[in-house]
């Protein structure tokens, strides 16, 4: 009798550890899967300092859609439709991520934290962050805003043109940056997008800068 006793006790031990055995290797896996959606600071940085970018060029291309006459209007509203939308995804990030929208510090310490060393062109791109008043190279000055609010015409379209281009271009490489090191795929997905979609904007706004700048040698032969 003892024997039975004994034996269907050792049972019910067993299948408790084995139940609590199980239940450890669950939680290690939500554990696991929790870390694996957690943003990095890369995630965080990238998000807070493109959403920052995103609004001066969202503000600048509003700015062309003020009801004077402009050929750029269709390409301003293009950028600021576009960027809006990215805008409200990184921001709505961060609202999960339960981070502040605007960083502590305008130092883009965040692309220190890669996977390794950065080369020699992410390396001059943090210096060039550095020694730029608005942390970032490329974002317009309150000068800038002010000039784009008060010239009409060919005059501002070339000035919208020369500070969008100055504005992609130092924004690309911050994007490419976290293409290679974010650590969740729907940012990484997003900075690839805004390389491509910038990329190709540089180019188009180079051509009607270069078209802006053949059309006026050709004025003066006249």
């Amino acid at each position: 009798m003892h024997s039975l006793r004994y034996t269907l006790v050792a049972i019910i031990i067993g299948l408790a550890a084995i139940a609590l055995y199980s239940q450890s290797r669950q939680l290690e896996q939500i554990r696991a899967q929790l870390t694996e959606y957690q943003p990095s600071q890369i995630d965080i940085g990238f998000s807070q300092s493109m959403a920052i970018h995103h609004q001066q060029a969202i503000a600048m291309s509003q700015l062309m859609s003020d009801g004077r006459p402009s050929g750029l209007i269709p390409l301003a509203q293009n950028i600021a439709g576009q960027q809006l939308l990215e805008l409200g995804q990184m921001q709505g990030w961060l609202r999960l991520w339960d981070k502040p929208f605007v960083p502590n510090s305008k130092d883009m310490v965040w692309m220190l934290m890669g996977s390794k060393p950065l080369d020699e062109a992410f390396q001059q791109y943090v210096i060039d962050c550095g020694k730029s008043a608005q942390g970032m190279p490329g974002l317009a000055s309150a000068e800038d805003m002010q000039q784009l609010r008060v010239l009409a015409g060919r005059e501002r379209d070339t000035l919208y043109l020369s500070l969008m281009l100055a504005h992609h271009q130092g924004g690309v490489p911050m994007a490419r940056f976290a293409t290679e090191e974010a650590h969740l795929p729907a940012v990484k997905l997003l900075a690839a997008q805004i390389v491509l979609d910038q990329s190709k904007e540089i180019q188009k706004i180079s051509a009607i800068l270069n078209a802006y700048a053949q059309a006026a040698e050709a004025a003066k032969d006249l």
